[in-house]
């Protein structure tokens, strides 16, 4: 499923779909949004059960969480862990 985001700036990403809800809410007939981009490697992670972000290894993810569930049932990486995402440099017009 591809994100994007509303603008440089923006934390969250959505789906295209929450983007065209969005223009009929406004009354518009298009956008410009930035797609999303996964970062491998950047010492972060975003928790999908949570809905936050973090710095990997800063003590709010793992064994401790209540929420934790290792991917291979074992232990490991949680699989509610997931890469964060930051907007491409180039924008794109979704129109209604």
């Amino acid at each position: 499923m591809k994100y994007y985001f509303e603008n440089k700036d923006s934390e969250l990403c959505y789906t295209i779909d929450y983007f065209k809800e969005e223009l009929k809410e406004r009354g518009l007939t298009e956008i410009s949004v930035y797609p999303a981009k996964i970062m491998i490697g950047s010492g972060f992670y975003y928790c999908q059960e949570l809905g936050v972000s973090g710095e990997k290894g800063d003590g709010e993810c793992g064994k401790w969480c209540e929420y934790y569930e290792p991917r291979n049932k074992k232990s490991g990486r949680c699989r509610h862990s997931a890469h964060p995402y930051e907007a491409s440099n180039e924008s794109i017009i979704i129109k209604l």
